[in-house]
């Protein structure tokens, strides 16, 4: 039923015409869709005329979306083309080297595998370094592979490739049939890596973000327009007023170069000479073979008749996915949108709603949810039963939104395959209208679970059941991805299971748990045994 598809070819796509003059080149170096460093591009780019320019390695196509319901190659499209706009602001330019996001990875070594090998990703990074002829490599990412400073495993991978490409780049012995045409090896002079360690106080280059282009924009703000053009990431939404000081703060570490430099200052280009540059290139970037999600008909068709649903009438408080629309049309499950009206009035008796849906991130779409959130834990209290879809931690954390405490943090479970176990499996929720089996967890997408509540703040309280454990490997997490209450008369169910992502595809064991999820009822005697 559900197929991948990775980016194996090696081939190019014309973007715009490539042309250099005798004036300094700066390159970032960035994993996905807004990881670059806007502030420090257009500091070079604005006020020292300099070339500017961003590798990306991904399209950021397996992120979520916080405009729509578009994800997956839609998605990488949509980012794709918010980073050219990005890049338009900045003063710079913008290329992809056609890697999958495949979705949030913690280890360089699972994203070496997804991506080839580390020689298939070098090649082309190394390629495109000897087309650009950069000066000064910069990156936010470093090689830090362990907890608590773990990056993404895509980040890790992009420090460790541009770090190796730093030699490789200009050994012509390194894949010497991409040295055609006038392309030859290059030596990138600077290398440097962004340091967050507020308590480093030497050895660093530091950027000031308050100096001003012609047009009287100081760069920082020139930064902020920039990646607020990463609407689909949710950058257009930041309260950039309560920043913490060090988001503005530019600070690098030289890492690599090609003679002795100074270690710091305030110019990263110190101490180096123009070279002239006068060979003209076509360049380009490769493209990505997206990967997708295709769901079989005759499977879609089978599911639809194997699949129990609930003849109860469901309200659904919506945010910006329209995948739960899609499953409760589907299986004409009866449902009314809740609107802020609906939540403001009250009007939530569990006489009209048997369920109540609150979903993806609605304490942060929905103003009207967390105004009146003590109106839907009345609805529970009365025997409503209210599904929470996951919260990220900043919408959350300081507001006891839930019946009892609940912490979120960052971690969560990314191998999709990961063994599941159940820990009441005899909880109603597991057993009707649909029966929960050991095969019902194959076939997920891209991850398991995101933003698991604290266990800590769980053991405060024993109103909570834990229901599910999973981890990835040699990296264990709480048993939080989906907790369940009784309160009151009704119930309170907290969904962290990257759910949505299985329900697009019509994964079978997914619709099974989520039709059984909004059946769930605390009133009926046989819900916990």
């Amino acid at each position: 039923m559900v197929k991948k598809f990775l980016p194996l070819l090696f081939v190019f796509i014309s973007l715009s015409v490539f042309s250099q003059n005798s004036n300094f080149t700066i390159l970032c170096i960035a994993a996905h869709p807004d990881d670059e460093d806007g502030a420090t591009l257009a500091y070079y780019s604005r006020i020292k005329e300099y070339n500017a320019y961003t590798i990306f390695y991904t399209r950021g196509e397996g992120g979520q979306n916080e405009t729509g319901p578009e994800l997956y190659d839609e998605l990488g499209k949509l980012r794709e083309r918010e980073c050219y706009e990005a890049a338009e602001i900045q003063g710079s330019k913008a290329y992809f080297l056609g890697f999958l996001d495949f979705g949030y990875s913690k280890t360089a070594k699972e994203t070496f595998r997804f991506w080839g090998g580390g020689d298939s990703i070098l090649e082309r990074i190394v390629y495109m370094i000897r087309l650009i002829r950069p000066d000064v490599v910069i990156t936010n990412h470093d090689t830090i592979t362990t907890k608590p400073k773990r990056q993404h495993g895509h980040h890790q991978v992009c420090g460790i490739t541009i770090y190796n490409a730093f030699e490789k780049a200009s050994d012509p012995n390194y894949h010497p049939e991409q040295l055609v045409d006038g392309v030859e090896p290059w030596q990138i002079k600077k290398l440097y890596f962004r340091v967050y360690d507020t308590t480093r106080t030497d050895g660093l280059f530091s950027i000031d973000v308050y100096q001003k282009d012609l047009s009287g924009k100081t760069i920082k703000q020139i930064a902020i327009d920039a990646l607020s053009k990463h609407r689909t990431q949710g950058m257009d939404k930041l309260d950039w007023e309560n920043i913490p000081e060090v988001a503005n703060q530019r600070r690098y570490e030289l890492v690599r170069s090609d003679k002795m430099y100074p270690v710091e200052g305030s110019d990263l280009f110190e101490g180096l000479e123009p070279i002239e540059k006068s060979v003209n290139f076509e360049l380009k970037s490769y493209p990505t073979i997206y990967s997708y999600y295709k769901v079989n008909p005759e499977d879609s068709l089978r599911i639809l008749k194997s699949v129990k649903h609930t003849t109860w009438a469901v309200g659904l408080v919506s945010t910006y996915d329209n995948t739960l629309v899609r499953i409760l049309n589907a299986f004409h499950v009866g449902y009314s949108v809740v609107t802020p009206f609906d939540v403001e009035k009250g009007e939530l008796s569990s006489l009209i709603y048997q369920t109540i849906i609150l979903d993806l991130r609605a304490y942060f779409y929905r103003p009207d949810v967390v105004k009146f959130n003590e109106k839907l834990l009345k609805y529970v209290e009365d025997g409503g039963n209210l599904i929470v879809f996951y919260n990220k931690p900043q919408d959350w954390n300081g507001f006891n939104f839930g019946p009892f405490p609940i912490y979120l943090t960052n971690e969560r479970v990314t191998e999709e395959d990961t063994e599941v176990k159940v820990l009441e499996p005899y909880l109603r929720l597991f057993r009707s209208p649909n029966v929960i089996y050991e095969s019902d967890w194959d076939g997920w997408v891209q991850e398991r679970s995101v933003y698991l509540p604290s266990d800590d703040t769980l053991k405060t309280s024993s109103k909570y059941h834990k229901l599910l454990s999973m981890n990835d490997e040699n990296d264990p997490v709480p048993s939080t991805s989906l907790l369940y209450a009784v309160c009151g008369s009704g119930t309170y169910i907290y969904c962290s299971l990257a759910l949505y992502r299985q329900l697009r595809v019509f994964n079978e064991g997914a619709l099974k748990l989520f039709m059984n999820m909004i059946s769930t009822r605390s009133l009926d005697p046989n819900q916990s045994r």
